[in-house]
């Protein structure tokens, strides 16, 4: 008897297949071929398990999928970066006004100067002041700076007009309305302005709150003589409250810089004073009837003015004839 191996080639569809495959034939007695499979060669490994109709997946433990981790992204804020200091340098014989908030946070601030009246120097833009800022105005130049914790046309001003040294005259106005204290000072002493912090009390009737609380709108802004309402009282004579509240103008002043302060705690003109005495006096001595509404206390310069705004080119109270800049 022999093992023969057999291999086959198919012709299908006209491309040869060879297909090997491997067989025993066995030539027994008498020629007689007799057909024997070949066993598959030994699997090595563990012998398999029974079926038993289990799934593959089943028979297969697959750990389950698991879920994609989460990304998370923190998000830090970006630093507060402080509000940069204003400084716009004149010239020689340009008048400098330089201002220091003391009022505890940044305030607004824009600019504004009389019609035909030359601007500041740089063209300053309406911006905020955080700590200091210095600004310049040339020969000829009347104007203000509005001063706030928004911009607001009725914010506090620091009004003022220029025709070189020896010819400056700045002065703290009120007249448009209140939204912080200031003060001004020339050679180191303050001479104009007031420190009182008026939203202490209440802004009410004739005055009118506006800008979100945040300015009182002064109901005498047009009473060219006053007096002042009781919200502005406490100020009077040392800030503008009326029109021709003139006895918080200082005149012209020597030298080329002024210095102005915003709030409480800035330094209060000697005019302040003698006039809180004087309105205690009045207190005292007329109960019945307050230094607001008393036309005989109001000092002589008041039937006098009307000469010195009238001049040409320096600076009006009140909004009108306001060039923004």
């Amino acid at each position: 008897m022999r093992a023969l191996s057999l291999v086959t080639t198919l012709f299908i569809f006209g491309s040869p297949l060879r297909v090997t495959a491997q067989m025993n034939l066995v030539v027994g007695e008498g020629g007689i071929v007799s057909e024997q499979p070949v066993p598959d060669p030994p699997v090595s490994g563990p012998p398999a398990e029974p079926n038993n109709g289990a799934s593959f997946a089943e028979k297969v433990a697959i750990p389950p999928k698991q879920p994609s981790p989460i990304s998370t992204t923190v998000i830090t804020p970006a630093p507060t970066v402080p509000l940069p200091d204003q400084s716009y340098g004149g010239g020689p014989g340009d008048l400098s006004i330089a201002i220091e908030n003391k009022y505890g946070q940044p305030l607004s601030i824009s600019f504004g100067c009389n019609e035909g009246a030359p601007g500041f120097v740089g063209n300053p833009r309406p911006t905020q002041i955080a700590e200091s800022a210095s600004y310049a105005v040339p020969s000829g130049w009347a104007g203000r700076i509005s001063i706030g914790k928004d911009l607001h046309s009725d914010n506090s001003k620091i009004e003022g007009s220029y025709y070189g040294p020896g010819k400056g005259d700045i002065d703290v106005s009120y007249v448009d309305g209140y939204s912080v204290p200031i003060t001004c000072s020339i050679g180191g002493e303050t001479v104009t302005g007031c420190n009182i912090e008026l939203f202490d009390q209440e802004c009410a009737y004739p005055d009118t709150l506006v800008s979100n609380g945040n300015v009182c709108q002064n109901s005498q802004r047009t009473s060219d003589w006053g007096p002042a309402s009781p919200f502005f009282a406490p100020c009077a004579g040392a800030a503008y409250t009326f029109p021709k509240d003139d006895q918080a103008n200082i005149g012209e002043q020597p030298g080329t810089l002024m210095q102005c302060c915003l709030g409480k705690d800035c330094t209060a003109p000697k005019k302040q004073k003698a006039q809180k005495r004087q309105q205690s006096l009045h207190q005292v001595l007329h109960p019945r009837h307050p230094i607001a509404n008393s036309p005989s206390l109001l000092p002589r310069s008041h039937k006098l003015h009307g000469k010195r705004s009238a001049r040409a080119g320096l600076h009006v109270h009140g909004h009108l004839h306001e060039k923004l800049t």
